[in-house]
């Protein structure tokens, strides 16, 4: 969970829509700017996620900033990259097999549903 709140805060700075952490501080379409109190958005649990890192409110933000601030030099992250779906069917090589019988997959399961049996197809609702 902490390397996924990470890596998805960092988006900005490594996408290069702000240059450092400071800026991303700041950057208000990103939830990074909640967590830092930059922001306010009634949506986003900040309390779950700076508990992780916390009991005080002040101490978590910074212990949580510094962790932020640590992953900038991960760069992108191989486990983070290629989506829920070529990851949850096998890769790449899994995707393939399935349209060599002609099988194609619309969505991750995990989130839209499984295969009807009638209809090779995965169903979207």
């Amino acid at each position: 969970m902490l390397e996924l709140v990470r890596y998805i805060h960092l988006n900005p700075l490594r996408a290069g829509v702000v240059q450092d952490i400071e800026a991303l501080r700041g950057y208000p379409r990103c939830g990074h700017s909640t967590l830092m109190g930059k922001v306010r958005r009634e949506w986003q649990d900040t309390e779950y996620v700076l508990h992780l890192f916390g009991g005080r409110l002040r101490p978590a933000r910074h212990v949580y900033e510094r962790f932020v601030a640590e992953g900038v030099d991960l760069g992108r992250r191989p486990e983070f990259i290629g989506g829920g779906l070529i990851r949850s069917a096998g890769g790449w090589s899994a995707i393939k097999a399935l349209r060599s019988v002609d099988m194609r997959t619309m969505g991750d399961e995990r989130i839209l549903g499984g295969v009807e049996p009638h209809n090779k197809r995965a169903s979207i609702f």
